[in-house]
């Protein structure tokens, strides 16, 4: 096999298609896989471990493909192959079996992680982890960030390990010209995911280094002023120590089907998701603030006070 030694540093269009027609293949099989639970172990298991037979499926078919040195269908269908970071040679298997638990296993131990850290300690305590939440979803957009620029590493799993795609075969000049073409596409997306990393987290800095100074601010005025204990409101949690239904975990609400976890409001996937009085979702904040400025659903008009949208738990 011819190997192109051009790495697909800035064509990114191959492998978004790459990992598409492999997410094909992947729910054509959990779909077979999850009738075959259903006729062993029931309807209600296999609605319950949904996500777990999702995450067997993609380690039988990466073992079956990937670490036996074979290629996926959607890398055969873009005539992709692995190469290591520095596009001199193949991937080893051991860094292929890294990739494979961290890509299936990774995500899912993670949340695992967060929501028992969420619940807080045995003495009542709650534990700050939505910060740290907040800090992964970030690392996450920065690494797509870094892909639609540079086109490498579409997995984090995979810039974790180095694994990089290389052409089976010699470019022409029209597909080199119409990768070219392509590639300016995704840039232009890395710089919206970008606009839109700032909008979300300047105002979250500026609303810190506000909690920051109302707080000097009042512990300068307890000098002055001393309340009574029946006039002290204690208890009251902030921010980081309110535990928030994210629905990009999948585990969270699993009833609401992947299509509808994304808020019209906002064309992010929904935080905190709330109900309209029609059945309309959105986020908490969202629907919040457009109800204050118009009494009525986004979506079919219908009337909607603030006081009577519901917060979904």
């Amino acid at each position: 096999m011819v190997v192109d030694t051009r790495i697909l540093t800035d064509r990114p269009l191959q492998l978004v298609q790459a990992n598409q027609k492999d997410d094909q293949i992947e729910a054509f099989l959990s779909g077979k896989i999850v009738e075959v639970v259903k006729n062993i172990k029931g309807q209600l298991f296999a609605n319950t471990h949904s996500l777990e037979i999702s995450i067997a499926v993609k380690l039988i078919y990466l073992c079956f493909t990937t670490l036996k040195g074979a290629r996926t269908l959607g890398e055969e269908y873009v005539d992709l192959i692995y190469v290591n970071r520095n596009g001199t040679m193949l991937v080893q298997r051991y860094k292929k079996l890294l990739f494979i638990a961290s890509y299936c296993l990774g995500p899912y131990l993670i949340s695992k992680t967060l929501r028992r850290y969420t619940r807080g300690s045995e003495d009542g305590s709650p534990k700050t982890a939505y910060s740290v939440k907040n800090i992964l979803n970030a690392l996450v957009n920065v690494h797509l960030i870094l892909f639609y620029f540079t086109g490498a590493y579409h997995d984090i799993s995979k810039r974790l390990f180095g694994l990089k795609y290389a052409l089976g075969h010699k470019v022409d000049d029209s597909e080199a010209k119409f990768r070219k073409a392509s590639s300016s596409n995704y840039r232009f997306l890395g710089y919206i995911l970008l606009l839109q990393g700032a909008g979300k987290w300047i105002p979250l800095m500026t609303r810190q280094l506000g909690s920051l100074t109302r707080r000097k601010e009042s512990n300068d005025s307890e000098c002055k002023e001393m309340p009574t204990d029946s006039d002290i409101i204690t208890n009251v949690p902030s921010e980081t120590q309110i535990i928030h239904v994210d629905l990009s975990d999948e585990s969270q609400l699993p009833y609401i089907p992947k299509a509808s976890r994304t808020c019209i409001l906002c064309l992010s996937v929904m935080m905190d998701p709330s109900c309209a009085p029609c059945g309309h979702i959105f986020c908490w904040t969202c629907i919040l603030n457009w109800t204050r400025e118009r009494p009525e659903c986004p979506l079919c008009r219908q009337n909607c006070k603030t006081q009577q949208v519901l917060l979904l738990r």
